[in-house]
């Protein structure tokens, strides 16, 4: 009998409110809010959890057929750009090399490599002579250097300076250089450099005369990988190598 009564009473309330006037949602105090539980709330309620956001709606414009296709050709454009750039660069560089080698300077067929080490330290005589034949390079002298003590050098070799891998710190080693050049010509040991007196043994050796810009810059690392030298291997004084030994790094380089 209560519960009759109490249904009764909530029908005359509502249609009470439905006479009175529009319905009003009923506005949440702090409290409410922060113990929000969404169970007592008296309906209609304006609450997030009795009346949840709608998602939002995506406003962004559906690309036509027509625009796909103008990103499409902008972006292949792009990449075909970056192609045709770096295309360009190396045949700018192949050019550079073929006047360089062509035009200026003759290498033989099957050429053979002397080597000579550049010791990092700045009072060795090998770094002492290196610096000098840079200085003679910018006063646009004649660029020189001494045979190997066979005296295996003829026109159109190769010659090239290296600095061997050194220890680092945390265990790991430099990766060294090397610098090729070509040889112009030879001459006999009576057109050495006078600052080469001091040279002891080196006086029978003869002078080879080498192009004034080299034609190939690397690493050592990658030298000894091109033939076959262990890893801890070092140039030792200047040494001569035939073509055999060279061939297959004369292929990566030329």
């Amino acid at each position: 009998m209560k519960v009759l009564l109490e249904i009764s009473q909530d029908k005359h309330t509502t249609a009470h409110r439905l006479r009175t006037g529009p319905l009003r949602l009923r506005t949440m105090s702090a409290w409410d809010v922060k113990m929000n539980d969404g169970w007592s709330h008296t309906q209609p309620c304006s609450c997030s959890k009795c009346r949840p956001e709608p998602a939002p709606v995506s406003r962004e414009k559906r690309i036509t057929w027509k625009q796909k296709m103008i990103r499409m050709n902008y972006k292949m454009r792009e990449e075909a750009a970056v192609v045709i750039q770096k295309n360009f660069r190396m045949m700018v560089e192949v050019r550079k090399y073929r006047l360089l080698i062509g035009s200026h300077y003759w290498v033989r067929e099957g050429p053979s490599m002397i080597l000579t080490p550049v010791a990092m330290g700045a009072k060795s005589a090998s770094r002492r002579d290196w610096l000098e034949q840079a200085q003679r390079r910018q006063n646009g002298e004649m660029h020189v250097w001494d045979d190997s003590k066979q005296n295996c050098a003829s026109k159109g070799d190769l010659f090239a300076y290296v600095e061997n891998s050194v220890k680092l710190k945390d265990d790991q080693k430099s990766k060294g250089w090397i610098e090729v050049f070509v040889i112009k010509n030879v001459y006999s040991p009576e057109h050495r450099l006078p600052s080469w007196s001091n040279n002891v043994g080196q006086g029978d050796r003869n002078v080879v005369e080498l192009s004034a810009e080299p034609i190939y810059s690397g690493t050592m690392v990658e030298w000894k990988e091109q033939l076959g030298y262990a890893e801890r291997y070092c140039v030792q004084g200047t040494i001569h190598l035939s073509n055999n030994k060279i061939s297959g790094y004369l292929d990566k380089i030329m």
